[in-house]
This record gives structure tokens, C-alpha cells and sequence, in this order.
């Protein structure tokens, strides 16, 4: 196989960057944007340690909230249905992500912890082997260095969710430069190990917190004990790291998930960023009686914006920019 050959099965490019001169200073934020600085880069000894770790874990696997203790070095698979190697089923730089990382070179990786209901990407979360292709780390590091050649501003690993996919992204990054800006969009149903082994590392924390304090973690997602599991894990992130929490509105779930979750973040989490966002599509959910199977109706959506507007977090964006800009 030609070394060019295996990105023709993954390799998309964003409509925003056709004819665009993304290496323009206009198209790109500051270095620093509201406390969230682009410019931190990774700690490579922490990254060997961390290779280290993963690997350990692997072989009994706990690298995520789930824990299925099956041995993925010798192929086992677990909940996410990976073994040892990733698969990588696009990759771009992006214009779509929130302003404070444009643009940024977004990595895909098959597998999940999670099954959302409503999950835009169904196909590679549920079936990993299906889609994409496994990559040798190099080849992952030089397209890494290309995109950072043509204007991206980090490398932001996403999915599915990249903590299933841990031990290649690490074995990637060390092969790419210190100031590298890792963006790390997380579901955040990790460990505490996880989470320690990849501090220095990440340069910035982009979390999803999609549920609130009830059931719809289990309904939507099939997981047990949603918000007892990562509210602990949020709030014990270093206050050295830099965060990005998202929230998703859903419909009908606003009292059970968005309140309760904006609420905790003023408690306990403050000074993180967060981003609002409120374009839900169902998927393949469209249709589903639940509810769940509408976008957002105008109230819902106006509420939103009130609940927003009125929370004392002090670094807030509507749909993935600053609230003073978004007005």
C-alpha cells in the first residue's frame, strides 16, 4: 500500500477551507482568547510516562468509566470494541468547532463509550471495525504537521470519543513537537488515572457534559450512574488545566439536564468556559415519540438563552461564540 493510500478512506475537507487562505492571520483567533491560551503545549516526558500507563491498562482494560477488564493487547474487545490500534475514519481542519480553536485540525476516531440515542456519528461509535482505518502513529504525526503547515491552530482528537482510542493518540504525540496544542473533546466517562496520566499532556480539556443528575443517562446513553460518575471526575481536573465544558440542549430536557448542569458548573467549576449549544438534530431518532425526535421548538430554544443569559458563569459562548458576541 502506498503511504498516501490509507487516508483516501478518510480524509475529508471542511467546504469552509476551499479557495480560503486559512494560514491568514483574519481567519484565526489570538493565541489567547478569554483565558484560553493556544500556545500551551505538551510535556513529552509526561507523554512516554503516559505510554507507559496506557499500556498497562490496556492489557486489563480500565481506561474508561466502563472497565470491562478485557485484555486488548492480545485483541479482546470491550464496550467501545477496539483492541490495541485506533481507527481513524476522517479527518480535517475545521471551521466549525467553537471560535476560541479556529481553525482546528479535528482527528475522528472510531469507537465510544456511550451509546447515545441521538449520536450524530452512529455508525463508526457502533461498528469501530467497519469504518475508517488503522494508522501507524508516524503517519497520524506527519499529517498532524501538514495541518499545522496549512493554518490549524491545535489538534483536536474527537470520535466517537478519543479516550477509548488513548494509547495511539499518545504514541502519536510523541511524535509530534512540544508545542503542540492537544484539544481533547471528551465525553469524560474516564477514571481518575486517566485523567492524571494525561495532565501536562492536554492542552486543553474540552468536556461533554450531556446529562443531568437523573435518568437520561441510562435512557439515552446506556450508562449507570451518569452524574455520580462525572461530576466527581470534573471536579477534580487540576484548576491549572484549562477547560471547555459543552452542553447540548435537548428537547425536553431542559429542567432534568441543562439547569441542573449549568447550575453545578457555577458551584463547583466556575471559572471553566462554557459553550451553550442548541442545535440539536435527532438523527436517527427524527420522528421517535419520546420527544426526542424534534429540534428544539422556539420556546425551548428562547428559554435556553434566558437560562444562559442569567447564569453567573463569567466565560460563557452561545453555539460556539462568546456570549457578548453571539447577542
Amino acid at each position: 500500500m502506498k503511504p498516501a493510500a490509507p487516508w483516501r478512506t478518510c480524509y475529508r475537507v471542511d467546504r469552509r477551507t476551499r479557495g480560503a487562505n486559512i494560514t491568514d492571520p483574519k481567519t484565526q483567533t489570538p493565541a489567547v482568547d478569554r483565558g484560553i491560551d493556544l500556545s500551551r503545549g505538551l510535556d513529552l516526558q509526561r507523554v512516554e510516562s503516559a505510554i507507559t500507563w496506557a499500556q498497562q491498562a490496556y492489557a486489563r482494560c480500565d481506561v474508561c468509566a466502563e472497565r470491562c477488564h478485557v485484555n486488548r493487547l492480545a485483541g479482546e474487545l470491550g464496550r467501545c470494541g477496539l483492541g490495541e490500534q485506533a481507527r481513524v475514519y476522517k479527518e480535517y481542519v475545521h471551521f466549525g468547532e467553537e471560535s476560541v480553536f479556529t481553525p482546528s485540525h479535528t482527528v475522528y476516531l472510531a469507537g465510544c463509550s456511550m451509546r447515545c440515542a441521538f449520536c450524530s456519528d452512529h455508525g463508526p461509535v457502533w461498528s469501530p471495525s467497519a469504518h475508517g482505518v488503522e494508522l501507524p502513529p508516524a503517519a497520524l504525526a506527519k499529517r498532524i504537521a501538514q495541518r499545522r503547515g496549512e493554518g490549524a491552530t491545535n489538534v483536536n482528537f474527537v470520535g466517537g470519543v478519543p479516550d477509548t482510542s488513548i494509547l495511539f493518540i499518545l504514541r502519536t504525540l510523541a511524535l509530534c513537537p512540544a508545542d503542540t496544542h492537544v484539544v481533547f473533546n471528551t465525553n469524560l466517562w474516564s477514571t481518575p488515572a486517566a485523567i492524571d496520566a494525561l495532565t501536562g499532556i492536554v492542552g486543553t480539556w474540552l468536556i461533554d457534559l450531556k446529562f443531568g443528575p437523573g435518568r437520561c443517562g441510562k435512557k439515552l446513553a446506556q450508562v449507570d450512574r451518569y452524574w455520580e460518575t462525572i461530576t466527581p471526575l470534573l471536579a477534580g481536573i487540576a484548576d491549572t488545566e484549562q477547560i471547555v465544558v459543552r452542553h447540548l440542549v435537548m428537547p425536553g430536557h431542559l429542567d432534568c439536564c441543562t439547569i441542573p448542569a449549568i447550575d453545578w458548573l457555577e458551584r463547583y467549576r466556575p471559572q471553566a468556559a462554557f459553550n451553550l449549544m442548541t442545535g440539536y438534530h435527532p438523527y436517527k431518532m427524527a420522528g421517535h415519540r419520546s420527544g426526542m425526535g424534534r429540534s428544539l421548538s422556539k420556546e425551548e430554544r428562547l428559554r435556553s438563552h434566558q437560562v444562559l443569559s442569567r447564569s453567573s458563569l463569567p466565560h460563557r459562548m452561545l453555539d460556539g461564540r462568546w456570549l457578548d458576541t453571539a447577542e
